[in-house]
């Protein structure tokens, strides 16, 4: 990979968003594949979320969703471009990032380490408490939607996205999407049963993982996001 490539971001924030919202719901609407990433402000413990039965995992994930938050989301949408090369072994992609601030409306936990973490790849606080997008966990309160809203949040870009039906891509997706879930949809429910369920009826198109992708496609000689985005 070129080492000069570089990706424009879009930063977003409640002062643009009402700006920025008819181009983000159109790059959502228009794309081939969307891909999500949630910065949060703590994991909890690294055991318990990595515990070896998958329903035990699912479990000990909720729970720190449930007292966590997204502080920021980073979303790009990818467009197959078209080609006249048909013989091209290449797809050309044209993509639009979008990194949203987030700021929770309700009390959450944070974690010293997950902060320090994030400071040194250069998040900004400042800007997440002066101007993150405000949401609430959880359902939908009573008396959304009686009047007409004056304003767009996460809850509402995150209903956009499914939507869109289009193919969701991740890397170690399941905290994430049990965040996402948690954070901008519903209450989690308490099997992963019916958790997968939901999945399905929300993106239909599929979800894809790249970490499972590089460990038991690939078979790269690790699987941290950066090594793959390097190494390509």
């Amino acid at each position: 990979m070129d080492q000069d490539f570089l990706v424009s971001v879009l930063d977003v924030h409640k002062d643009n968003l009402q700006f920025i919202w008819p181009s983000l719901v159109c790059s959502i609407q228009n794309s081939s594949f969307i891909s999500l990433d949630c910065e949060l402000s703590g994991l909890g413990s690294r055991k318990l979320i990595n515990s070896q039965a998958v329903d035990d995992r699912f479990i000990n994930i909720c729970e720190v969703a449930k007292t966590r938050s997204i502080i920021s989301l980073g979303l790009s949408c990818f467009k197959l471009s078209d080609t006249e090369n048909e013989s091209s072994k290449n797809l050309n992609f044209s993509v639009q990032t979008f990194n949203l601030m987030a700021l929770c409306s309700e009390d959450y936990v944070v974690e010293p380490s997950a902060l320090q973490f994030l400071v040194t790849h250069g998040f900004d606080f400042h800007k997440q408490y002066s101007q993150g997008i405000p949401y609430y966990r959880g359902n939908d309160r009573a008396g959304k939607g009686k009047a007409k809203k004056a304003t767009w949040d996460l809850r509402d870009l995150f209903a956009v996205v499914i939507s869109a039906k289009v193919p969701l891509v991740l890397h170690n997706g399941l905290v994430d999407l049990v965040f996402l879930y948690q954070n901008l949809y519903a209450d989690l429910p308490t099997k992963l049963s019916s958790f997968l369920a939901d999945l399905e009826v929300m993106f239909p198109n599929g979800i894809f993982d790249t970490k499972f992708v590089a460990e038991f496609s690939v078979r790269t000689n690790a699987s941290f996001l950066e090594y793959i985005f390097r190494s390509q």
